[in-house]
């Protein structure tokens, strides 16, 4: 049915659902807190012993990236947070080793090393205030098949909850288009993004931030990533073309997390996620295109 999410038997929730007023229209930075209850924050971290050469020592890898609850057991995020090897490097040796992340006696599954936060307003962390967040572990993680690591193509995975997440004012589903459509996102039509400031370079903010993005005529991204193959059909681009009189970019929100547009859903306008952020520039460059 559309506008609704769930198996029908279950549950058969109201998408798109909020009951705080956005504010990304009206300057970026800092969200409203819980305007953005779909939005989910997924934290990657992972220990293992490596020998390099003669030594052996303890190697830590760490991620964070931004999903979108799609209905109560299911997120939708960006392949490449599904992590398959890190870079360390040695300072003795002076050498970048390239660790396989495989299970072992910290990880003997690995989807104990990914853990998924929603009804949070900023980082999930010691000593916060988390009055309204629910936390679960991972069933199952589903990369696209097609997905290449290198030129980032087929960025999308789904992750399958162990709990139902319970929804409420701070927590709800977000709305999906209801089929692929090249006519969706419009040109003529604004974006907005929610999350935490991680990609672009940069280290990130410890509370919700959103901003409103234009999406651009394909041919502003042709030189984001120069050497990924772009396929239009499944990409789109998206930037802040005039945001302070185009003297600076700002912070798309977190890779995985979703780029929405306000779409009518039986006859009510509602917040649709209509993309995925997969890649991008520094949140310095001009018109910061992704």
């Amino acid at each position: 049915m559309s506008g609704y999410a769930g198996n029908g038997k279950d549950h058969c929730d109201e998408c798109g659902l909020t009951f705080f007023d956005q504010n990304a229209s009206l300057q970026p930075g800092r969200a409203v807190p819980y305007s953005w209850p779909a939005t989910s924050l997924m934290q990657f971290s992972y220990t293992t012993f490596v020998t390099l050469g003669n030594f052996t020592t303890a190697v830590s890898t760490g991620l964070v990236c931004g999903g979108t609850l799609i209905n109560r057991k299911t997120i939708l995020t960006s392949a490449r947070c599904i992590r398959t090897n890190f870079n360390y490097y040695d300072a003795n040796q002076r050498q970048t080793f390239n660790i396989k992340i495989e299970p072992n006696k910290f990880y003997p599954d690995l989807r104990a090393s990914y853990q998924i936060f929603t009804g949070v307003d900023h980082y999930v962390y010691f000593n916060m205030d988390l009055k309204h967040v629910f936390h679960s572990g991972v069933e199952e993680i589903i990369r696209h098949e097609d997905f290449n690591e290198t030129t980032l193509e087929n960025d999308i995975a789904i992750i399958k909850l162990k709990q139902a997440i319970p929804l409420n004012n701070y927590i709800q589903v977000s709305c999906l288009p209801e089929s692929t459509s090249y006519e969706i996102p419009n040109l003529s039509k604004y974006g907005y993004l929610a999350g935490y400031s991680t990609s672009g370079g940069t280290g990130g903010s410890w509370y919700l931030q959103n901003v409103e993005v234009d999406i651009y005529n394909s041919s502003m991204c042709e030189n984001v990533a120069p050497n990924n193959p772009k396929n239009w059909n499944k990409q789109f681009c998206a930037g802040e073309y005039d945001l302070h009189g185009n003297s600076t970019g700002f912070c798309h929100g977190d890779y995985g997390s979703s780029l929405y547009t306000l779409e009518p859903i039986n006859g009510k306008s509602k917040f649709v996620t209509t993309g995925i952020l997969s890649y991008d520039v520094p949140c310095s460059t001009l018109h910061s295109p992704a």
